[in-house]
């Protein structure tokens, strides 16, 4: 029921013309209805008084039937051409409204639920947009394509025909029995006295499937993640040439899919065939059941064959329940994974905005611990520093010290566990996020861009940036001569999916303009140069001195010879800040920070000492061969 709820709440908006739309299907079958009437009409007056000669009385026991003989011509064995002919217009009348009204009824009807599905497609995407991050963090990418696609159809194509249908099925089964009802009472209950049982079945049918229909669509969902998984990194399981391993595993996951897709299907050839046996009983006694009454004398032969047609009629919304069933129970299961997004609490965006002034920039991390929604240990040991306004500030420590962490607390992407974050003085929770985010900028060191042109994705802050702002910013990330030189339609060019047209440091170089771009009043470089070549990072740090010499800037590198410039350089160990000072200080200090700069200058020194053995002997082979003089 709480699914039927949800059903008819992604359709609420438009329940008026649901209702129009079911108003005119009952027409329809109020048309289809009249049909056997006439049959029966036809049999126990019209050819059994041109069979006989005999004018029998033209008056039947409802006011149906009565009203047809009234518009018919006086029975006459003249009017015999006459007769026939009103009789097949009246047909033909009655089924040309059944069919228009069901028409009618189903554009109605679809032309509705496209507007609802539009609507929770729009409200499925929005929701996703202002979901936190420990959300995404958790749920796999695919699994949410999933829910957002293979759910939502599932849900559309229940709604274009199972809801109307469904209306369609209780109309011509109550209206069938009241039919039945009216020739013979005990012959209409005979006709339905299988019912009961269908019933109880479909019930448990619908329960049973359910539960495997759920785990079939978690099994679905995992391999849709795991394929998209694959495509995403495709360069790395090309580069390591584990296409077979790949393989394997995606195998061995759809035949986890397949195993209950065989339970479903050893459900279904259990119920489908019992659901057919019972409506074929059902039928074989009210066949039976009506001949006996004919011999007996109780009804004509009329009669009989009108009530035939409607226990027909009873009897195939029996066999139609079986599959209205099935599909509803696949429809629940749909509707509750989509609720299960839209039910799940958004990001706060309520706070302070600053009054729409800039920040200062100065920020401070008191006694800061945090831990991340499924790990055991603490990402944050009691962090503590602060940053002055325009100061630019190195961030330094081994994989896992805390770093990227701290700008995803600064984000206001996860919350501290314990401890304070404050900006200008201001605590953090008490800025709005959009506010706070529209005024932090990050460089993530894996660049990410989207499949629109190179002007689209640097323009990403302000799509209405004019181009000369564009191609500034592009020239302080050092790749305005790149896009003009090497891409035909330059800032026009169209990039492909995650910019796989471009190389890494391409990507990267992109994305600093893009964050540029947005001119922020604290700038965060995230390992930013780290896909570049020595001579490239060079030039995009001599030219960012100009941008970030206002600026309140955060450079997050494992290069050393990246940070030396900066005003201070804050050093990171399994959460806890362990040093902090210049460059020269923690060189003097002979601390961490000195331990990983001598392993850096070593190993730069036998790199370039390889390299000058290299061209030693590559010269040395050469004046031998004679071809240096």
């Amino acid at each position: 029921m709480k699914s039927l709820k949800k059903l008819f709440e992604i359709l609420g908006k438009w329940k008026y013309e649901y209702i129009a739309a079911s108003l005119l299907l009952i027409v329809s079958v109020g048309f289809r209805l009249l049909e056997p009437k006439i049959l029966q009409m036809t049999v126990d007056k019209i050819i059994a008084f041109f069979v006989t000669g005999k004018g029998n009385t033209v008056t039947a026991d409802d006011s149906i039937t009565n009203f047809f003989y009234w518009v018919l011509p006086e029975l006459k064995i003249e009017n015999s051409g006459m007769i026939l002919i009103y009789l097949g217009v009246i047909f033909l009348v009655i089924a040309l409204l059944r069919g228009v009204t069901m028409l009618s009824s189903s554009t109605i009807s679809a032309a509705s639920t496209e507007k609802a599905m539009k609507k929770l497609r729009d409200r499925l995407f929005s929701h996703l947009q202002h979901l936190p991050m420990k959300y995404f963090g958790k749920t796999p990418t695919g699994e949410l394509i999933q829910r957002c696609t293979g759910d939502v159809e599932t849900v559309r194509k229940f709604a274009t025909m199972q809801v109307t249908e469904s209306i369609r099925l209780a109309t011509i089964f109550i209206g069938a029995f009241i039919m039945m009802y009216m020739v013979n009472t005990t012959y209409a209950f005979i006709a339905i006295m299988l019912f009961p049982i269908m019933i109880t079945a479909s019930f448990f049918f619908f329960r049973k499937e359910g539960e495997i229909w759920t785990k079939h669509e978690a099994e679905q969902d995992k391999l849709t993640a795991m394929v998209q998984e694959n495509l995403s990194g495709i360069r790395v399981v090309k580069a390591f040439a584990k296409e077979n391993y790949e393989i394997e595993k995606f195998t061995r996951q759809n035949e986890e899919k397949r195993k209950w897709g065989m339970k479903l299907l050893r459900l279904h050839s259990i119920y489908w065939p019992g659901s057919d046996v019972l409506v074929y009983t059902q039928l074989a006694i009210s066949l039976f059941a009506g001949s006996y009454f004919v011999l007996d004398g109780r009804i004509t032969i009329g009669e009989f064959t009108a009530f035939f047609t409607y226990a027909s009629y009873v009897t195939w919304p029996m066999r139609r329940l079986a599959q209205l069933v099935s599909e509803m129970g696949m429809t629940r299961v749909a509707i509750e994974r989509i609720y299960s997004i839209l039910e799940h609490p958004r990001e706060d965006y309520s706070g302070f905005n600053n009054d729409g002034k800039d920040l200062k920039g100065s920020i401070e991390f008191d006694n800061v611990f945090f831990k991340y929604e499924d790990d055991e240990e603490n990402i944050l040991n009691g962090v503590t520093m602060k940053i002055e306004p325009g100061e630019k500030v190195a961030l330094l420590g081994p994989t896992g010290a805390g770093k990227s962490t701290i700008i995803s607390l600064l984000m206001k992407f996860y919350e501290p566990d314990k401890g304070i974050i404050r900006i200008d003085g201001r605590d953090i929770n008490e800025y709005s996020r959009p506010f706070l985010r529209s005024k932090i900028g990050v460089v993530l060191q894996r660049a990410f861009l989207f499949s629109t042109s190179i002007k689209e994705n640097i323009a990403y802050s302000d799509p209405d940036t004019h181009i000369e702002e564009i191609v500034e910013s592009a020239k302080v990330a050092n790749i305005h001569d790149i896009i003009s030189d090497n891409f035909p339609n330059s800032y026009d060019t169209i990039i492909g999916e995650k910019g796989v047209t471009l190389s890494g440091g391409q990507k990267q170089r992109v994305t600093l303009a893009r964050t540029l771009l947005k001119n922020p009043d604290i700038l965060v470089l995230d390992d930013s140069t780290s896909a570049v070549d020595t001579e490239t990072e060079f030039e995009i740090q001599k030219a960012l001195r100009g941008v970030t010499a206002s600026k309140t800037t955060i450079v997050i590198a494992h290069r050393i010879t990246s940070v030396q410039d900066c005003d201070r350089i804050i050093v990171l160990d399994k959460g806890r800040v362990i040093e902090q000072g210049t460059h020269e200080e923690l060189i003097e200090n002979n601390g961490f920070y000195k331990k990983i700069f001598d392993i850096q200058v070593s190993i730069e020194d036998e790199i370039n000492e390889d390299i000058d053995k290299a061209k030693s002997k590559s010269e040395k082979a050469k004046i031998e061969s004679g071809i240096l003089t």
